[in-house]
């Protein structure tokens, strides 16, 4: 009876020897397994490869042996996790069948997870029905749980809401609803996928075909194979984003390079010389007219600050010029200009302009020069001018000829008259005298009006005020007016007038014969008891206040010819006169910095506007 005692008692402690020997080597198996995993997973880039290494070890007969396994990722806002692999079957007879080829061909672990593909699981049902899953994480619900406490959470729906064993979770109402309809199987286990305190994404396991119980044991190895899985995946990703990022920069770098080639072809197409310089006064680009300017290679002048170039435009330095520019946010320009280099200066004239370089968001960040050599236009400038001088030369000998030739026959007739009478009379014919004094200021107003056309006076300019010059040209027309029985309408004239004074830079004398000799041709033109209307606008353009004069009469000019070529000199339509008042006029005005046109037709008769640039305008009290 001792005996018997003594051997059971053997017997039942070999048979516990035996468990725990069996459970430290199920133990170290597990160990392997997971370091095996862990290896391949820890060696590879591709996402794919590590999903499917993971979840292929996880279902793995002498692995951890889950009969399924899904994997799902984060979204990027982290509100979604999205279903990525899913490996198992949908049905037991299909499970059953995939084991046993399994079985059959022996496979070790590390031929098994180098299968590129079995079973088809990437076009597995299963998997189909994961891929592109959406489950919101809703606070409270299992996917939160997991995630906070870092820790796997094992479900089995058929023990009672009401018990609780070792903390599994029994609340069908605590899983979210499409984890429910995926599985359809009451007992499995989730797993937190999370790299240090990132969270990566979430591992379901269940054994829906063998029904074998899951283990706390079995979801602490889970747990560590989930953060090795964990590490991988965010290592890849961050791979993944940065590779993409690196090329997306190298695509970015090759247009810009692209950009910068195009660009360049543009600024070497411009037959300009083109450089560009940014807030620092580094010059950033130029072309080689610029380069060839400057007697420099472009490498000897991009990058260097233009301050080291003595460059000068006429009398200013272009730093200067530059810096202004930039201050006032407006286009500089220079023409017909020299520009020295250097303190070198060449018989050469240039166009120089300066524009404001802007981004994207309207910031001035450089400014664009473009320096254009127009030499060979000024020599054809002077060429034409000498051959215009000449022309005019010609019509003036024959203007003055023809006009001084009837005053020289008046006078020399009627002298004639005089001296025959006194040597017969003895006595002076004061009629005939006043004739010849008559001729004699008509031959002196047309050298007059020559000499103000030929001469090349320079104008005195000082402020004046318009309001002045105006008034007394209107004073002195009453006179011609009033013996021409031909009214002067002033009215409008007079508000403006009235209430301000316009302030321009001009000479007042020069300004004054324009005006009169406008008001004289408006009366000549007019019929008796016609009217003349005088009137003025203040307007603005382009931040330049001009005063705008209007000088209107009721006749029209007729012929399209005329009206083209009234400003031209010696150009009338009088039976006396050079046709040089309207040319004068004209001069004058341009020397003002203003222009002058003419306008006629049936319904208002013919209109002559001048427009005088404003240098202020004071309110009178």
């Amino acid at each position: 009876m001792t005996f018997n005692l003594l051997s059971l008692k053997n017997v039942n402690t070999k048979m516990e020897e035996e468990t725990i020997i069996k459970k430290y080597e199920d133990i170290l198996r597990r160990y392997n397994i997971l370091n095996k995993i862990s290896k391949i997973v820890a060696s590879n880039n591709d996402l794919n490869k590590i999903l499917k290494t993971t979840l292929k070890g996880i279902t793995f007969g002498d692995g951890f042996g889950f009969n399924r396994a899904f994997l799902f990722l984060l979204d990027k806002k982290e509100n979604y996790l999205v279903g990525k692999l899913a490996i198992g079957t949908e049905t037991a007879e299909e499970a059953w069948k995939t084991w046993q080829e399994i079985q059959e061909k022996n496979y070790s672990l590390e031929e098994f997870l180098s299968i590129e593909k079995l079973g088809g699981e990437d076009n597995s049902a299963l998997n189909k029905k994961l891929v592109n899953l959406k489950i919101p994480i809703i606070p409270g619900k299992i996917i939160d749980q997991c995630f906070k406490s870092k820790n796997p959470k094992i479900v089995d729906l058929t023990l009672p809401e009401t018990s609780s064993d070792n903390g599994i979770v029994n609340d069908p109402s605590m899983i979210e609803n499409e984890i429910l309809e995926l599985l359809n199987h009451p007992k499995f286990c989730i797993v937190p996928l999370i790299c240090r305190t990132k969270r990566v994404g979430m591992l379901i396991v269940d054994n829906k075909y063998n029904n074998r119980e899951i283990t706390q044991d079995d979801a602490t190895f889970l747990l560590m194979l989930g953060q090795f899985v964990a590490s991988s995946i965010r290592n890849t990703i961050i791979y993944s984003e940065l590779k993409e990022s690196f090329n997306k920069l190298a695509k970015v770098n090759a247009q810009i390079k692209i950009l910068k080639e195009y660009n360049e072809n543009i600024i070497e197409s411009i037959p300009l010389n083109v450089f560009v310089i940014d807030n620092y006064f580094n010059i950033t680009s130029c072309n080689k007219n610029f380069s060839d300017l400057m007697n420099l290679t472009k490498e000897e002048i991009i990058g260097k600050n233009i301050n080291d170039f003595s460059i000068k435009v006429g009398d200013f330095a272009l730093t200067d010029c530059i810096k202004e520019v930039m201050d006032d946010k407006k286009i500089g320009a220079f023409y017909k200009t020299k520009v020295s280099i250097n303190n070198k200066c060449e018989d050469s004239f240039y166009d120089l302009s300066l524009v404001t370089l802007k981004d994207s968001k309207g910031n001035i960040i450089g400014v664009i020069g473009l320096i254009d050599d127009i030499t060979k236009i000024v020599n054809l400038e002077k060429a034409l001018q000498e051959t215009r001088k000449f022309s005019e030369l010609g019509k003036l000998a024959a203007t003055v000829a023809h006009e001084i030739r009837n005053p020289l026959i008046a006078i020399g007739g009627y002298a004639n008259r005089i001296k025959r009478k006194y040597l017969e009379n003895k006595e002076f014919d004061i009629e005939n005298i006043e004739i010849i004094i008559k001729e004699i200021n008509r031959l002196e107003k047309i050298l007059n009006d020559i000499m103000d056309f030929t001469s090349n006076r320079r104008i005195e300019f000082c402020e004046i005020s318009l309001n002045k010059v105006i008034l007394d040209c209107l004073e002195l027309a009453q006179i011609p007016a009033e013996q021409n029985n031909v009214i002067i309408n002033s009215l409008g004239l007079d508000k403006i007038l009235e209430n301000h004074n316009l302030i321009i830079l001009g000479s007042y004398d020069d300004l004054k014969a324009a005006f009169i000799n406008l008001l004289n041709n408006a009366i000549e033109a007019s019929k008796p008891k016609q009217v003349i209307d005088m009137n003025i606008n203040i307007i603005e353009n382009n931040d330049q206040k001009w005063a705008e004069v209007q000088i209107t009469n009721q006749a029209t000019i007729q012929n399209e010819e005329n009206l083209s070529n009234i400003f031209l000199p010696f150009y009338t339509t009088k039976i006396h006169g050079a046709g040089l008042g309207l040319a004068v006029t004209k001069k004058i005005i341009e020397g003002h910095h203003g222009n002058i046109n003419v306008e006629s037709n049936n319904e208002i008769g013919t209109t002559f506007t001048v427009k005088l640039p404003l240098i202020k305008i004071e309110n009178n009290v």
